[in-house]
């Protein structure tokens, strides 16, 4: 009888244990489970922000090019030009935009808008600030992968720090 209790406390001891580690393994899978979901969140961030700018970047390309066939008619423009001159258009279109309404057409249509990082309006300076890199797209790229790699909050580029503002949605 003594025997058949060892054995019955130690297959309790067992379960115990059992139940312990998977208790253990669903803590442990729980913080995993919440960084993949964060990185998903922060990937569905970004997602959404690149089509935004793309949407914006796309209505931007074919009014340069009325600009162009309307006020420099006879002016053979290179591809260099053109998209220093889509940079000038679209340096005042998000700084005009962003700095009246909050946000672009296409911040607009992904209910996105620019907010300083204590979550108001962004006055007219930090618009100005925050678009600057747009001017060259190649600055704008420089903007977002060196925001990428020194990142504390993943939702500012690197102007949107210097500027104090950040993206958010609404």
């Amino acid at each position: 009888m003594e025997e058949k209790q060892k054995m019955g406390k130690s297959r309790a001891d067992s379960i115990r244990n059992l139940v312990d580690l998977i208790r253990q393994l669903i803590n442990s899978n729980k913080i995993v489970l919440k960084k993949v979901v964060h990185s998903i969140s922060s990937q569905e961030y970004w997602i959404t922000r690149f089509l935004a700018i793309g949407l914006d970047y796309v209505i931007l390309f074919f009014v340069t090019g009325l600009v162009k066939d309307l006020v420099f008619t006879n002016w053979s423009f290179s591809v260099i030009d053109f998209f220093l001159m889509m940079g000038g258009i679209a340096f005042l279109y998000f700084v005009i935009t962003e700095s009246i309404f909050g946000y672009t057409l296409g911040k607009r249509i992904f209910n996105l808008k620019v907010v300083t990082v204590n979550g108001n309006k962004p006055s007219f300076k930090k618009v100005f600030i925050r678009n600057i890199s747009k001017i060259v797209f190649v600055f704008l790229i420089l903007d977002v992968m060196g925001s990428y790699f020194t990142a504390k909050n993943l939702h500012q580029r690197y102007a949107d720090k210097i500027a104090h503002t950040t993206v958010e949605k609404w």
